[in-house]
């Protein structure tokens, strides 16, 4: 899997020194909210914020009479939206790529910040539970967007900070679309109500011999191609002469989505991966059969994965860079 490197780990760092290309929206259409809408303020709005394209903006804050910002008073989390994107808005539990400044809410210090050129942008999940406190502060911002936010003093930071982020992409939490009929000689899918996370019926059959595949989840976004890179949610099985746990899952990885290039061959997929995506459309969900010929071969992966085993996987395709 490849991940752009994680404003949090930035963010986390600051606060220890502290204390001592836009896609359409017709895809997202009907994704239910799972954090709470930004909410702005009066510090925030005070803030100045000066940008340029492919230059790192610069903040000025609003300052008290000895000359400490007004932002390091706030008690609750502000935010501020610089200039508006036309692209999906962040709804929560998504992966999201951003451009960031992270600042000293007291002293205006930069403390760490993104070249704001497209070499070294981060890449988050933002949910509602362990990073509650920047998903409430970006669910309703649009792809595209500059926004600066501000977090109140705390005990493991004393000075407060303020983050200006550039949302570069907003990824699917989930495949959503139009729901297709399964044909036969594949399980049945069921998902999660909140996060639409797959699991399987079991089935009463045998795995098919040869590949088969079918949409689940038909959605209305980009078509994806061999070549492209393409983040997705998946869950693969072994199919035996019944099918177990999971053998993977990025659902439950704990690294969220996974992001890679639609090829075969050297550091690629194995074919049946590349088989199932290609040609489908952004926000679909997608179930294949995959025999030992389209996956790990007749010696299997060394692990999990016995030889000349037929694979099972169902994967959300979530947004696809150019």
């Amino acid at each position: 899997m490849s991940r752009s490197k994680s404003i949090l780990a930035v963010a986390a760092a600051s606060v220890l020194l502290l204390a001592g290309c836009t896609s359409g929206t017709d895809s997202y259409a009907g994704i239910t909210q799972s954090c709470e809408s930004y909410k702005g303020g009066a510090e925030i709005e005070q803030v100045e914020v000066t940008s340029a394209e492919g230059k790192v903006p610069t903040v000025k804050f609003p300052t008290k009479g000895d000359g400490t910002s007004q932002l390091s008073l706030i008690k609750t989390s502000q935010t501020k939206v610089v200039k508006e994107g036309s692209g999906p808005a962040f709804t929560g539990n998504q992966l999201v790529t951003i451009e960031y400044v992270i600042v000293n809410s007291s002293t205006g210090e930069v403390l760490a910040n993104s070249k704001f050129d497209g070499t070294d942008a981060a890449s988050e999940v933002f949910d509602s539970s362990a990073t509650k406190v920047f998903c409430d502060a970006i669910t309703g911002v649009k792809e595209g967007s500059l926004v600066v936010f501000a977090n109140p003093k705390s005990e493991a930071d004393v000075n407060g900070t303020t983050y200006l982020l550039e949302l570069k992409k907003v990824y699917l939490p989930h495949a959503n679309g139009s729901i297709q009929p399964l044909p036969s000689g594949l399980p049945s899918v069921v998902r999660a109500p909140k996060t639409g996370q797959p699991g399987l019926v079991a089935p009463s059959f045998s795995a098919p011999k040869d590949f088969q595949k079918a949409t689940l989840i038909k959605g209305s976004g980009e078509t994806v191609k061999a070549g492209d890179s393409i983040t997705v949610h998946y869950v693969g099985w072994v199919w035996g002469t019944e099918i177990g746990a999971p053998f993977d899952s990025s659902w439950d990885s704990g690294n969220g989505p996974a992001t890679f290039t639609l090829k075969t061959g050297d550091g690629g997929l194995i074919p049946g991966f590349v088989k199932a995506i290609d040609g489908e459309t952004v926000g679909s969900q997608v179930i294949a059969s995959m025999p030992a010929t389209d996956g790990y071969g007749a010696d299997g992966n060394g692990g999990s994965i016995p030889g000349g085993a037929t694979l099972l996987f169902v994967i959300d395709i979530l947004g696809v860079k150019k």
